[in-house]
């Protein structure tokens, strides 16, 4: 499967597989997929002390991966703690890292919240720039809302083609559906994708693609490119349980148990029950079943929830949808962190009650065996947070393959969109700017963030003008 990475790129040692590093890893999910396509992650950088508790359980002390994990704020890792961590890790030098990957936190860009330009969270995908500044990995992957293809009065795909053509990477783009990799969730993102100029030269390739429709290796023996997965073939072999009004937590399960019986978990799978291919994948590693539990619910909530059909939403004043049961039939809609202090947008096919940590988790591609750390409401947005694995998983094999770091094997793949180049500017003074972000500056990360930061601000405020930029558009040479 491998190709020799040292005879393709020259220097270090042959390595039984690519390395990367996994950036606002949340969870573990685009880990989790990068590892099942072929990856190695070395290093994980994130700072909320649940998702990394989870990340480690799973990652290092159940599967052995020896991931070394930065428990830090984005903003303060700089190249030597880097440095050390990938050399502790794989005793490789940072130079020598494949792939940077990571989703930098979305809800600033997304659609549905207030979708502020002030929001500082969108600033940190100018820290996921800088990382890449520091690691200069021959390709790197982005996962993000699609609302950022329009922030900024549609500005934000310029700008970032723009800063990561001047830190010398092509990049592009894509839309794609978790649907269409065997997740049972309707889930749109966009998929950013770069590639070292020196190694797009010498591969010949103008831009990366991205993943066409494709089954992940553990149903891919029974599923087809274009099927989509229902609720019912996700969740139908795990206990219904009952909803109990005003119980702080839900335990799920077949029968009544002792409390504490039910805190020492795994416990069994129902008997007796027919399984469908995509729930022998998700049991695969299991003995039992984790984390089967929802928040409680109120006389109140009950009444309104018994209300909704299958399938049917429900509304109030501010919002048309507010309320949702899901249809078994059907996939799921997309999953959100907001489900940490909400789950009436969750609310199970046929009983009412909300969907459980674990239903959320086959949801969303995680196998059974995948253990979810720290109270509920936390478990449920690293849950809504994460990247399915099942989609890590198509994006790292097809990238894998494109750069030769994998056998190619007709893996699908469809055309993205390459970014403009040519940064539109108000004031054709402020292009000097640009001329900072160069190759040859990425030894002084300080300086470059710094710059684009400015260039950030810059845009921003050109956003809030709400006026038609004069046209400063730059060359390759400028």
């Amino acid at each position: 499967m491998r190709v020799e990475i040292k005879h393709l790129y020259g220097g270090g040692p042959v390595r039984d597989k690519p390395v990367a590093i996994d950036v606002f890893a949340g969870a573990g999910g685009l880990s989790e997929g990068l590892h099942l396509a072929g990856w190695d992650i070395a290093v994980a950088i994130e700072k909320d002390s649940y998702a990394a508790d989870t990340y480690e359980w799973n990652q290092n002390k159940r599967q052995g991966r020896n991931t070394v994990i930065l428990r830090s704020d984005i903003c303060n890792v700089d190249r030597e703690k880097l440095a050390q961590a990938v050399k502790e890790a794989r005793g490789l030098a940072l130079g020598e890292v494949d792939l940077v990957a990571g989703g930098p936190p979305c809800q600033g860009f997304s659609c549905i919240g207030p979708r502020s330009v002030d929001d500082p969270r969108n600033r940190l995908f100018l820290e996921f720039a800088r990382i890449i500044c520091l690691v200069q990995p021959k390709i790197f992957i982005v996962e993000n809302v699609r609302g950022i293809l329009s922030f900024a009065q549609g500005q934000m795909p310029t700008f970032l083609g723009e800063v990561f053509r001047r830190l010398g990477y092509a990049l592009s783009y894509g839309v794609i559906n978790s649907l269409d990799f065997g997740v049972p969730q309707n889930r749109e993102r966009v998929i950013f994708l770069g590639i070292r100029s020196d190694i797009s030269q010498k591969l010949d390739i103008g831009a990366l693609m991205v993943p066409g429709p494709c089954m992940p290796d553990p149903i891919r023996e029974f599923y087809h490119a274009g099927d989509k997965i229902t609720v019912r073939e996700a969740l139908s072999d795990l206990p219904l349980g009952r909803a109990i009004a005003l119980e702080k937590r839900i335990w799920v399960t077949e029968e009544r148990r002792d409390e504490r019986e039910l805190q020492d978990e795994p416990y069994p799978y129902p008997a007796n029950r027919q399984m469908t291919p995509y729930q022998v994948a998700m049991r695969r590693q299991s003995s039992g079943i984790y984390n089967n539990h929802t928040k409680g619910i109120s006389t109140g909530r009950l009444e309104k929830v018994r209300l909704i059909a299958e399938g049917a939403v429900a509304g109030t004043s501010s919002r048309e949808n507010s309320w949702r049961r899901l249809c078994w039939d059907r996939h799921s809609h997309t999953l959100q962190a907001h489900m940490g202090k909400d789950l009436k947008e969750f609310i199970h096919p046929s009983v009412h009650r909300w969907i459980t940590v674990r239903e959320a988790a086959r949801l969303q591609s995680y196998d059974d065996a995948y253990v979810f750390c720290g109270p509920q409401n936390s478990q449920l947005s690293q849950i809504g947070n994460s990247v399915p694995p099942f989609v890590g998983w198509a994006v790292g094999r097809s990238v894998g393959e494109q750069a030769m770091f994998f056998d190619p094997c007709d893996f699908p793949l469809r055309a993205a969109v390459p970014f403009k180049t040519g940064f539109v500017l108000k004031d054709p003074r402020d292009a000097r700017w640009f001329g900072l972000l160069a190759k040859g500056c990425t030894n002084d990360s300080n300086r470059v963030s710094w710059v684009m930061r400015l260039l950030y601000n810059i845009m921003i405020n050109q956003a809030k003008d709400k006026k038609p930029a004069t046209h400063a558009i730059f060359s390759k040479d400028d």
